[in-house]
């Protein structure tokens, strides 16, 4: 599992799916790239990569794909509809990559051809909060420098709502 953060330009978010898919495709690896403004970090990503896997292993899975998979536990939601709100969108994106199984260093090599390695901004606590429906009363009790634990759990949570 490869995993890094950088930016695109997504001016045609079908078109840079598919050759995201190409790459995969011609690489045999699972490529999905995250919204960085509504994820908590690497470990997040790593989760959800995980949980997803594990899921169409164990033939547990909701989505027909294992990368729709991983965008649905990566969500917190048991929809599918709404995991895609954690994919690209029109325009600049700051992301994270997630690059599993196959030959993840070509895939890696071929992805940053239209994607610059760099690091992201961490998002805010209300954006989390907002995105994981995580409470105040949550926070109060947990304290919010560890509000990576809240969505790590609600990642780990879509396993009892399916």
């Amino acid at each position: 599992m490869e995993i890094f953060s950088g930016k695109i330009n997504a001016e045609n978010v079908s078109k840079t799916l598919s050759e995201v898919n190409r790459i995969g495709e011609k690489t045999n690896s699972v490529i999905v790239l995250f919204d960085a403004e509504k994820t908590a970090g690497a470990e997040h990503i790593r989760s959800a990569g995980t949980h997803a896997k594990r899921a169409f292993d164990e033939k547990r899975n909701i989505a027909r794909s294992l990368a729709m998979e991983i965008l649905v536990y990566a969500s917190g939601q048991r929809q599918c509809s709404l995991a895609t709100r954690f994919g690209l969108h029109v325009g600049e994106n700051s992301v994270y990559v997630l690059i599993l199984d196959g030959d993840e260093a070509s895939a890696k090599a071929d992805i940053l051809k239209f994607v610059t390695e760099s690091s992201v901004n961490f998002p805010s606590a209300e954006t989390l909060k907002a995105e994981f429906q995580i409470t105040d009363e949550e926070l109060a009790v947990i304290g919010e420098d560890r509000i990576v634990e809240l969505v790590l759990e609600r990642v780990a949570l879509v396993d009892v709502w399916k």
